[in-house]
């Protein structure tokens, strides 16, 4: 006898459904559902039933099958997390908020990640659709109007983490508030610093451009006038570019970066090291995100630690909102938090200019 295949009695058929169990035991398989879901008193089951059900289910170690069960409730209890890649700990946090929040529902997530391939992403959620999954969190590329709308079309509840397209408000999206930039500029203003230069991806999502909305606002709150020239946009959120050294390199140049991500400050500060800009003694760095890269380039960075386990959570209690109540259609909503963790990467304007330990 193994696994979910013992026998009643000689040529009888293995106890592996519930209508098996149920003869196996000699009750009707509703009874057998009632019990094994936790109904029986509310079902006025008497307790030598459930007993003798209990004890038949786990002397043959029977296992429900969900794919039934789904199909039954038309739910499969399974949700799609779409992700851009699992790097630098932002999936996990970010998952362990969604299974903080799932608990002990029967809903499981599927992980899959589209690479900033569109074409994947859009493979990745096709098949997500087709295997009937009950809802979608996915992380967006900058275009995908037409597959997203697709998925909902599909009728398939889907929620953007993190940042969200222009154009689809008519799809929610839970993320981090984008005030939490001011944090930053507040520490390099309080430290002096009067040209400061923001450093981002070209990004059009709505989120991406309302931090740079909060940069611009805060630099104007403490009566600078901030100039379109310091506002420097790479391809990738990694990738930084000659825009820096060149502005290092003019006349004015700026004392610091605010750097969008923490990838991307990584890569800024090994750019300036290599060009001999010594950092914060030279230039500043601020950047956000707080994720491991953060404190493992050979500096400890400035950065306002995001709220990630939070975003998880309240993306996932947003969308099994959506499947709950189909008619319940949530708007944009932000996670506030986050705290500025000082390191070494800012400190007051310092009299030496750059390039004093070799011109950049």
């Amino acid at each position: 006898m193994t696994q979910a295949t013992r026998t009643t009695g000689k040529g009888e058929k293995p106890v592996t459904t519930l209508s098996a169990l149920a003869r196996h035991v000699g009750v009707s398989p509703t009874t057998v559902s009632f019990v094994l879901n936790g109904k029986a008193a509310e079902r006025k089951i008497s307790v030598e039933t459930v007993q003798r059900v209990l004890a038949a289910a786990k002397d043959v170690n029977y296992t429900p099958n969900a794919l039934a069960r789904g199909l039954r409730q038309k739910k499969t209890h399974a949700i799609g997390v779409v992700f851009p890649h699992l790097r630098n700990d932002w999936a996990h946090l970010i998952m362990r908020g969604v299974v903080e929040e799932l608990g002990a529902s029967e809903t499981v997530p599927m992980i899959v990640c589209h690479h900033g391939d569109a074409e994947l992403e859009a493979r990745l959620l096709r098949s997500l659709v087709e295997r009937r999954v009950d809802g979608i969190i996915c992380n967006p590329l900058r275009n995908g109007m037409d597959r997203y709308r697709d998925v909902v079309r599909r009728g398939v509840p889907l929620i953007f983490l993190g940042d969200a397209p222009k154009g689809l408000d008519e799809i929610p999206c839970s993320a981090w508030d984008p005030a939490a930039v001011h944090l930053a500029v507040e520490h390099l203003l309080a430290l002096g610093h009067r040209r400061i230069v923001y450093l981002g991806s070209r990004d059009n999502r709505v989120i991406s451009e309302a931090r740079r909305h909060v940069f611009w606002d805060s630099l104007r709150q403490a009566g600078l006038s901030p100039s379109r020239r310091d506002i420097i946009l790479s391809s990738t959120s990694e990738d930084v570019g000659d825009g820096p050294l060149e502005l290092l390199r003019g006349e004015n140049p700026p004392t610091a970066f605010f750097v969008e991500y923490d990838d991307q400050a990584v890569s800024l500060y090994q750019l300036l090291d290599d060009a001999g800009v010594a950092c914060p003694r030279n230039v500043s760095i601020a950047t956000m995100g707080g994720s491991p890269r953060s404190v493992s380039a050979g500096c400890c960075l400035t950065t306002v630690s995001a709220p990630v386990v939070d975003e998880g959570r309240a993306c996932a209690q947003r969308l099994m909102s959506m499947i709950d109540e189909p008619e319940h259609k949530p708007e944009r909503a932000y996670v506030h938090g986050g705290s500025l963790l000082v390191g070494q990467t800012t400190g007051p304007v310092a009299n030496s200019k750059p390039g004093s330990r070799g011109t950049p």
